[in-house]
């Protein structure tokens, strides 16, 4: 397994997607090794003699990382890179699955693939930045609209800096370098659907929702009090221009007019941050008064408890969010999910159905699902249909399929 981040250093969803499937397969009896970036203060190495890979506990690596051309994702150093790929090359793996490519490299998975031509190349697409040079977020640099499909005449008004020449240099790049793996695994049918328009073999790809982790997977699910829970409402995350803060607190706001016995959890972000990335907030955080609480860091092992102990959680992203962590996470712990209609939030929630949908970056129609939310006979109806996540034994089997397709039959999991 190569990943962008190891989850001891950085605590986002593809690095943690990541890190659960190697103890996965490691607890099954797999041979596996967990190899994983890390950008430590003043470009120091991840080794005390100064070497660029480390030994980071049983069967884990941390290789430093100097930086990557961001028009092709290849690296500055080609001394650093060798290092990992004779690393890599002598772990000896019938199998190399990759977590991302950023931080990774598309050459270094060339030269790997030149080195270990009989190892077969697996890759994990957790969002879209060879699509996309604004992050992979495929929202609009200028208006923040949601853009819906890439061309390089689309790109050149977001990057005018650019030219249709270098941009169209840059996507024949990325599909080749990403055409050298041999299969695709991606946590959503909507990005499989976006980098299959965008020019990837749909014949090579797997959907596969991420696995949640064998310690998430033992805790018990709880069953609702929905006249007690209902109108409490919770954010997981961080305070990102792209994940809706500035859609949900002045929605919450809203529907505290209304309603002035609910409130909001804000799990991730302290008010000091939130304000620093959105001042105009001040105005209806104070407004909201106590029945806003912002609670600062979780740890990840207390999730599932936290998110069973209020009745709604709640993404207001305005970015597509191929396949959130947040929304397995509230799955598991019973609790509904109110999400933007967008991308694969709106694939993992049914709206109606196990949660509500509302539109993108619209607080009066949050505030509109807020209040529908509220009423304990809708919170009871859409919480008892709520599904759970995919399970250990199914997840593996995926995989071994995936890994080796000749030897067993591929059953696709949802």
């Amino acid at each position: 397994m190569i990943s962008h981040a190891h989850p001891d250093f950085s605590k986002g969803g593809g690095e943690t997607a990541a890190y659960r499937q190697f103890q996965t397969m490691a607890g099954d009896g797999w041979d596996a090794s967990f190899v994983a970036a890390i950008e430590l203060p003043g470009g120091q190495s991840p080794a005390d003699r100064g070497e660029a890979v480390a030994r980071y506990g049983e069967n884990e690596y941390l290789y430093a990382v100097g930086g990557m051309e961001d028009d092709r994702l290849w690296w500055r150093s080609a001394e650093q890179r060798r290092a990992l790929v004779k690393l890599l090359a002598g772990l000896n793996c019938d199998v190399y699955h990759f977590h991302h490519y950023w931080r990774v490299g598309l050459d270094l998975v060339a030269e790997l693939a030149e080195a270990r031509p009989d190892a077969r190349m697996v890759v994990t697409l957790h969002e879209m930045l060879a699509i996309c040079s604004h992050h992979g977020q495929m929202i609009r640099t200028r208006s923040r609209e949601l853009c819906r499909k890439e061309t390089a005449q689309r790109c050149l008004t977001c990057f005018p800096d650019q030219t249709l020449e270098r941009l169209r240099l840059r996507k024949a790049m990325m599909i080749s370098g990403l055409r050298a793996f041999d299969h695709y695994v991606y946590p959503s049918h909507f990005i499989a659907e976006r980098y299959r328009a965008w020019g990837l073999n749909p014949d090579k790809a797997t959907v596969l929702e991420n696995y949640l982790g064998d310690d998430l997977l033992a805790l018990p699910r709880r069953s609702r009090d929905s006249a007690r829970t209902a109108g409490r409402f919770a954010f997981f995350g961080q305070p990102t221009e792209f994940k809706g803060l500035d859609i949900l607190i002045p929605a919450f706001a809203g529907a505290l007019a209304d309603d002035p016995q609910l409130g909001l959890m804000i799990y991730g972000a302290t008010q000091e941050e939130t304000l620093r990335f959105f001042p105009s907030l001040e105005r209806p955080i104070t407004a909201s008064g106590d029945r806003i609480v912002f609670a600062g860091r979780y740890d990840s092992a207390d999730v599932v408890a936290l998110m069973a102990s209020v009745g709604w959680v709640i993404m207001p992203s305005i970015w597509w969010e191929n396949s959130p962590v947040v929304i397995q996470e509230a799955r598991r712990a019973g609790t509904p999910l109110m999400v933007s209609g967008i991308g694969g939030m709106a694939e993992k929630v049914l709206d109606g159905v196990d949660g509500l949908h509302f539109r993108a970056g619209s607080v009066p129609d949050l505030t509109r699902a807020m209040l529908e939310g509220a009423v304990p006979e809708n919170h009871e109806r859409l919480s008892s249909s709520l599904r759970d996540v995919i399970g250990r034994e199914e997840f593996l089997d995926a995989l071994r399929g995936i890994y080796a397709p000749e030897e067993q039959p591929f059953r696709q999991a949802a």
